[in-house]
């Protein structure tokens, strides 16, 4: 069985700037587990846990669902929050992204063609996926244990632009014990980058 998500990868650049900033909040946060710069990704939705024997469908059914479709103008603000936001016992931290420009709704569309495909292929996760409000974040590291008390406002100082061009379907590997990456990046599709 794989458990699998697909999500919207980001650039190296930016990812590199991500981890290095992450470990700066653990005196308000508490100990992190910082993921490493090639783990981190938006996630559009979960697909949950599959049969090797399904992964083709799902392929070919992502490849038919994202073809044609333009690239989201993402930002980032600096804002990080804990996830789940507002619960009373966070497990992350992530950095806050939103839509650039005049509200195309470019990433929406993305998540909704996501879950399109985790509706066609049966994916069990998706109903739980489809309740919960979508909060395009990237998660930079888990909690290992919760935070001393209430967290201020954090800000990372990072407020950067980018566009994401590729669509992934991933693997979330098990914790990682050896610190390696915690998902594999299986298949990709590129998007449309819209003329400016």
């Amino acid at each position: 069985m794989k458990r699998l998500f697909l999500a919207l990868s980001i650039d190296d650049e930016l990812a590199r700037r991500l981890v290095r900033v992450a470990p700066e909040f653990e005196a308000e946060c508490g100990p992190l587990v910082v993921h490493g710069e090639e783990d981190l990704h938006l996630t559009l939705s979960f697909l949950g846990e599959l049969k090797e024997e399904d992964v083709p469908g799902v392929v070919r059914s992502a490849g038919e669902e994202f073809r044609g479709l333009f690239a989201p103008e993402l930002q980032l603000t600096g804002a990080l929050e804990l996830l789940p936001a507002g619960g009373l016992s966070p497990k992350a931290l992530a950095a806050v992204v939103s839509e650039v420009g005049d509200g195309s709704g470019r990433l929406h569309a993305l998540r909704n063609r996501a879950q399109q495909v985790a509706l066609s292929r049966r994916c069990a996760a998706h109903r739980g996926d489809r309740r919960q409000a979508f909060r395009p974040h990237v998660t930079l590291a888990r909690l290992d244990g919760p935070p001393a008390g209430p967290c201020r406002a954090l800000e990372s100082g990072i407020s950067r632009t980018w566009t994401g061009s590729e669509v992934a379907l991933w693997e979330s590997l098990a914790d990682r014990a050896d610190g390696g990456p915690r998902y594999r990046q299986l298949f990709s599709w590129g998007l449309a980058i819209a003329p400016s």
